[in-house]
């Protein structure tokens, strides 16, 4: 068995970040490529917060967009996303693994908001909406864009070649997109973050979901992955 690839296909700041939590076992066992399938635009001018009881994350992307907490308060979606926010000032109220746990949070909360929700121009989960249908007001303001970039000719090449390639995938959108650029699936194995990622994955050699929609749970199990491979 060929020593495995691992693929990673996020912005480069967010792919450094994962892999530096791999074992470092696992990154000797196997090469690592990155090649970002979409890179993180500003879009727009900062909010005004006047008036607003609290604002709702739910990327890393967004904190890193939006001004310096100071103290104001913040709902967040994801572990990253909340230590992010704490460390920029902000006041993290509620924490959830989806956007329909943070919902969930705000509801039995009884908060009413107003609230806004600082997001990219591709979002899902629908926060806004299903909070608006029980009582709670929230504006969405766009921080910045995703803007799709094409598989680099060395992540094609690794595709093409005889040695098995995991490639752990975070978002539908960025799903859809790697599977229509990639010129060859039938060696790959996708680490999919939720069952909508998965059900976009036709063609691929092997799919994985893992078990909670979070890096940790994403970081085992593309360490499982590339292990079963090592050893097969």
């Amino acid at each position: 068995m060929k020593r495995p690839h691992l693929l990673i296909t996020r912005p480069q700041a967010s792919a450094d970040s994962f892999v530096a939590r791999l074992s470092q076992d696992i990154q000797a066992q196997s090469s690592v490529l990155v090649s970002p399938l979409m890179k993180i635009v500003p879009a727009g001018e900062k909010p005004n917060l006047l008036g607003y009881s609290g604002v709702i994350f739910t990327s890393v992307n967004a904190v890193e967009c939006a001004p310096m907490g100071d103290g104001r308060s913040a709902h967040c979606v994801g572990g990253t996303t909340t230590k992010i926010a704490l460390a920029a000032g902000w006041k993290v109220l509620s924490t959830a693994i989806n956007a329909d746990g943070l919902i969930d949070n705000i509801i039995n909360a009884g908060a009413t908001g107003p609230f806004i929700h600082l997001a990219g121009r591709h979002r899902r989960g629908e926060i806004a909406e299903k909070l608006s249908i029980q009582g709670t007001h929230v504006d969405v303001h766009t921080l910045y864009d995703q803007q799709l970039l094409p598989l680099s000719e060395e992540a094609q090449s690794l595709l093409n070649g005889e040695a098995r390639v995991v490639v752990p995938l975070f978002s539908p959108r960025t799903a859809k997109h790697f599977i229509e650029q990639a010129q060859r699936l039938d060696r790959v194995t996708v680490i999919a973050i939720s069952d909508a990622v998965a059900s976009l994955c036709k063609g691929v050699h092997a799919i994985q979901i893992a078990e909670a929609p979070t890096r940790e749970e994403m970081i085992r199990s593309v360490e499982k992955a590339l292990c079963d491979i090592t050893l097969a």
